[in-house]
């Protein structure tokens, strides 16, 4: 342990640590039962828009189907752009497929990244 905060040497720079994927499709008529028909994936949460939720009884003022991967591990073992191109990978590649989700619905893919220290790495391959 050093003797001062003069001789502390901070590291930074490598892998990013931790992360999650998310697919969401969202629209006001969306009926995720179609929506998992046409992924062939059952989402890992879903709503209709009306839907309660909350003590209050809020309602939702639009449907959403969701697909997330849970917080994933890069330290040890697969990297982020590894785990990544699985969750991508994942998804059905016919383009049939997303042009009608997408006529009707939004569809959005969200990559969230924690870090514990600074300058971390991500790179995604084309």
């Amino acid at each position: 342990m050093p003797d001062s905060p003069k001789e502390l040497m901070y590291l930074g720079g490598g892998e990013i640590d931790t992360g999650e994927f998310t697919l969401t499709i969202t629209s006001d008529d969306l009926q995720p039962t179609e929506i998992s028909a046409l992924l062939g994936i059952q989402p890992t949460s879903h709503h209709l828009r009306g839907d309660a939720f909350g003590k209050r009884g809020h309602t939702y003022k639009f449907g959403r189907w969701s697909y997330s991967t849970g917080r994933l591990d890069f330290r040890s073992g697969r990297c982020c752009e590894e785990q990544f191109d699985d969750f991508v990978r994942s998804l059905p590649g016919d383009t049939a497929v997303w042009e009608r989700i997408t006529a009707q619905h939004e569809a959005q893919v969200f990559i969230y990244l924690w870090m514990r220290t600074w300058n971390r790495e991500f790179d995604i391959s084309t």
